[in-house]
């Protein structure tokens, strides 16, 4: 099994068709996608996986927000976990594949970013309070896969950057209560990559994939690839990540 997280930064349509030519010729079986808007440049990107046949679960949101689309070349099943946010509920998505006979369920989210601003302050502590309880009520019954743009970084990032808080860094923390492990921290304990890289050349490594014990056992890549961030598909690298069955 491999997975794809990549935020696609809403695309327009003529972004989101070269997106969809490269994404069509990747190996992995499942793509999340982050950053996703009810935009013709994202609804084509749902109409072009379906019509390859692969299940798609994209919970459009209502207004101009942002939403996660997971689509999938094995068949999948949308689950309580995604239905159970109310707050910005579009950014959480979730369904459960089988695979050589065990469920995993993948959860995929876009988590708000901030700045300043105490609204958007407030936007982003109210999503990961919430997604905390959504934890707390939906303990899992399967192997689970959370992964997604978070807008967070780990505690020991390099470089720091003071104008993260410590109740971001919290909650990076607080998915160790769930058994949930960064893939690829497990596997790189070192490596310092980026997922998006700023105008003055600052990396941060807002893009991760979380497994729980039985999956994190069968981890066998966990890497940031560039190359669409390099052709400018997007501004994001994305984040591949392998196990073995």
């Amino acid at each position: 099994m491999s997975i794809l997280c990549w935020n696609i930064s809403n695309p327009s349509l003529e972004r989101a068709k070269q997106q969809a030519v490269w994404l069509s010729r990747r190996s992995e079986n499942i793509f999340i996608l982050t950053e996703a808007k009810n935009s013709a440049g994202c609804r084509f990107l749902e109409s072009y996986f379906k019509t390859l046949r692969c299940d798609v679960l994209f919970p459009k949101p209502p207004d101009k927000d942002y939403a996660v689309m997971i689509i999938s070349k094995i068949p999948m099943k949308q689950t309580n976990f995604s239905q159970s946010m109310k707050f910005l509920s579009p950014r959480i998505a979730s369904a459960e594949i089988v695979i050589n006979s065990k469920k995993v369920e993948i959860i995929g989210t876009y988590v708000p970013s901030r700045n300043a601003s105490e609204q958007k302050i407030a936007r982003k502590k109210t999503f990961l309070e919430e997604l905390i309880a959504v934890f707390n009520n939906n303990p899992s019954n399967s192997e689970r896969l959370f992964c997604g743009d978070l807008n967070i970084l780990e505690p020991n990032h390099n470089p720091h950057y003071s104008f993260f808080k410590k109740w971001e860094y919290d909650f990076y923390k607080s998915l160790e209560n769930y058994g949930l492990t960064d893939a690829f921290r497990k596997l790189n304990p070192a490596k310092m990559d980026y997922s998006w890289i700023g105008r003055t050349g600052d990396g941060y490594r807002y893009d991760h994939c979380f497994t729980t014990s039985g999956l994190t056992k069968l981890l066998s890549k966990s890497y940031y690839l560039h190359s669409p961030r390099e052709k400018r598909l997007s501004d994001h690298a994305a984040l591949i990540t392998e196990f073995c069955f």
